[in-house]
Order: structure tokens, then sequence, then C-alpha cells
């Protein structure tokens, strides 16, 4: 009743698994543009660095990078610098109390004229 049960887990695809040209590259520790030029070399049809080829084309890539000595270890990519630590503020100098004022001795009243 209804459509049948499809099995819980990964679906197994038909489709060769892909790998794009820029992590190639990287796994290769070539820049893009030496990855791109082998893969014409080898007639690969390839567009960009983010185009995607089939591991057995990347394989061929692979094999070449390495019979023609171009393969370095990658890059390690550079750690951020730390942000330097604010320096700290110099505490303000505690303000001196005011010293009170002397209270104004009352002035004696001058004796009236009537």
């Amino acid at each position: 009743m209804g459509r049948p049960r499809i099995a819980d887990g990964p679906r197994k695809s038909h489709l060769p698994a892909k790998i794009r040209v820029y992590e190639l590259a990287r796994e290769l520790g070539l820049t893009n543009k030496e990855t791109l030029d082998l893969c014409v070399k080898l007639g690969i049809g390839v567009n960009s660095h983010s185009s995607s080829i089939v591991d057995a084309q990347a394989d061929r890539v692979r094999r070449r990078a390495d019979r023609d000595g171009l393969i370095r270890p990658p890059e390690p990519e550079p750690e951020p610098e730390p942000e330097p630590e604010p320096e700290p503020e110099p505490e303000p100098e505690p303000e001196p109390e005011p010293e009170p004022e002397p209270e104004p001795e009352p002035e004696a009243e001058a004796p009236r004229a009537h």
C-alpha cells in the first residue's frame, strides 16, 4: 500500500567520484595554473580551477606530475598572526581629595544707626 520502502543508509551512486582542479592542485603542491596546464596537456577538458574532473583523470594528472617532477609538498596554510595584546591603559592617578575650605568667621554685625 503506497510507495515501496527505501532501505536506510547511504545510497550508492553509479556516478564516478569527482575532484575539483583546485583541490588536486593543493594536493600536489602545484598552483592552479600549473594543474590546469597539465590537464590541457593530457587532453582533459577543463575551463577553470573550479572545474571538476573524475578520479581516473585526476590519477592521470597525478602520475604525469610525478613523472615530470612537479610535485611539491603542499605549503602549510600560514598561521594567522596573533593579535597584539592591547597595552594596558595606565591607571589614572587618584585625584587628591580637595582640602576642606576653612569656614569663614562670621562677620560681626555693624551697629546700626537710628
